[in-house]
């Protein structure tokens, strides 16, 4: 219970770490894990699954894939963004960082058909994203790189769409046939192209097809400092003009129409 000094005053939590600062304002950095103001919210925080509950269908998708919603990650993710706004196309990012996303059960291997859509586990908030992935005509997925990786929390989110790859073997139906699908990665140092093709080798998976030039990817470098990497990310047009590129690569791909009747699809 709080001390009758802290009553009246505002609460910050950080969506990060879990961190409570009080104060009018959340701090510059999150004391500590170091998030940035803009990952704290003003408690009472909103529930994920309020947050889930109001995403609606799009025709594009952006996801972050990082831990951290309000940083580098994101920051590409709304490079993305401007693309789909300039081309008028209806679009959102989803942060995977707001929403509880549990790991995959592994039904599968227990019983192969209880691994099908809609997901066995109703008890996050998976649910409400199920939906706006099978009615989405494309999509982005934005990872910084962990360990030569992608981020657990993405990790746990591609795990979760096995129930729609598993489609196929449970009524032969393909739910993510032909969707396009673009790769941006950023990290401070090593593994770039392996978290780009660990990404993909779901993606492919799922019948999904990446755009052509659909793939783009920054670092920084070992020797310079973390906390500089933001930086150096904003102030390189390169990376900028190649983001904005697969923003418009997976719009243009999109749109051109297939005869997907004439593929034979497989489930690994």
């Amino acid at each position: 219970m709080l001390s009758n000094k802290f009553m009246g005053k505002k609460m910050w939590k950080c969506n990060n770490c879990g961190y409570v600062h009080i104060g009018d304002k959340p701090p510059k950095n999150c004391p500590r894990c170091g998030a940035l103001g803009a990952e704290y919210d003003l408690m009472p925080v909103e529930s994920s699954a309020d947050r889930a509950k109001k995403l609606k269908p799009t025709d594009y998708l952006i996801f972050n894939g990082s831990k951290h919603r309000a940083h580098n990650t994101h920051y590409f993710a709304e490079v993305a963004a401007q693309v789909f706004k300039e081309q008028k196309k209806s679009y959102q990012i989803i942060d995977l960082a707001n929403y509880r996303i549990d790991p995959c059960w592994h039904c599968y291997s227990m019983f192969q058909d209880l691994c099908q859509d809609p997901c066995q586990d109703k008890d996050d908030d998976m649910k409400y994203i199920y939906p706006l992935l099978k009615k989405c005509k494309g999509f982005i997925i934005c990872s910084p790189i962990n360990w030569n990786n992608m981020s657990v929390i993405l990790k746990h989110f591609l795990d979760r769409l096995t129930s729609i790859q598993n489609m196929f073997l449970v009524n032969g139906t393909t739910p993510m046939l032909g969707k396009t699908c673009g790769i941006v990665i950023n990290g401070h140092e090593d593994g770039a192209y392996k978290t780009a093709f660990d990404i993909l080798m779901y993606l492919q998976n799922l019948g999904c097809t990446l755009a052509p030039f659909g793939i783009t990817y920054t670092t920084h470098g070992a020797k310079f400092r973390t906390e500089q990497d933001h930086e150096y990310f904003a102030a390189d047009k390169r990376i900028k003009d190649f983001v904005r590129a697969v923003a418009n690569n997976v719009i243009k791909f999109s749109e051109i129409k297939f005869d997907y009747k004439k593929i034979i699809p497989n489930c690994e």
